[in-house]
């Protein structure tokens, strides 16, 4: 993967932490996350964000909860972690997720 695309995934990721921690519940679902990275010209789909949630989940910077959605599928909703709320204040370092500070 080149620099220039692996340099946005990281800040993609970024952003879904800030947008989460933005929240007062630290809960946010993925399609309200999708609209924050759009409108924070992150371009992303359901499948990049879903990624992007499991890799943070394995970091434990988020916690997923998977609900029953529309035609048999489902709606995640993210809820950020002590270690999310670190990693999106560069106080943690997380492999895969860019450093910058919120404004």
């Amino acid at each position: 993967m080149n620099a220039v695309r692996t340099a946005l995934i990281e800040e993609r990721r970024w952003f879904t932490l800030d947008a989460i921690a933005q929240m007062e519940t630290r809960k946010l679902n993925e399609q309200i996350i999708l609209r924050v990275l759009h409108q924070a010209g992150r371009p992303a789909n359901t499948e990049d964000l879903r990624n992007d949630l499991l890799l943070l989940e394995r970091a434990d910077c988020v916690r997923i909860e998977k609900l029953p959605g529309h035609a048999g599928g489902e709606l995640w909703v993210a809820e950020l972690t002590a270690n999310g709320l670190s990693t999106r204040d560069c106080l943690r370092t997380v492999h895969g997720v860019a450093s910058r500070r919120p404004l």
